[in-house]
């Protein structure tokens, strides 16, 4: 096979990220998440002391979409803005007791999907995969 008949990444990436997007549809059809609000949460669960500069970091959300993600958040009472302990100049973006269950459920069947993943192809494949994955995000900054 040549290049050019090869498969295209950026087509399949946004395949796969529909694909995510769908699923988490189906699985989060009872609390009608969105992708983004969905991975917010994933990652509050994960980063307990989060700054929102944070998230903007890791998700490269412009800042007044994420300030929207965070306000439909916040108004479901998922998550609460405050002062950050290392930096006044930060805004802390912290899980409430529901927000924390919530995250806690998503980032749980993301690892299960995952980890289906991993026995289907392979630790090996993954691995190449997340090193792909990070070498396209680079070549595109």
């Amino acid at each position: 096979m040549n290049i050019h008949d090869a498969p295209h990444l950026a087509p399949a990436l946004e395949h796969a990220t529909h694909a995510l997007g769908l699923w988490i549809e189906r699985t989060f059809g009872d609390v009608g998440l969105t992708q983004a609000e969905a991975h917010v949460l994933a990652y509050l669960a994960r980063h307990p002391q989060a700054a929102i500069n944070d998230l903007h970091t890791s998700f490269g959300h412009k800042r007044s979409t994420l300030t929207s993600i965070l306000d439909r958040l916040e108004a479901r009472g998922w998550v609460a803005r405050g002062a950050h302990p290392a930096s006044r100049r930060l805004v802390a973006v912290e899980l409430t007791e529901a927000g924390q269950a919530l995250g806690e459920r998503i980032s749980e069947a993301m690892r299960a999907v995952e980890e289906r993943v991993r026995i289907h192809v392979g630790e090996t494949a993954v691995v190449e995969m997340l090193a792909l994955l990070r070498t396209l995000e680079e070549e595109l900054r």
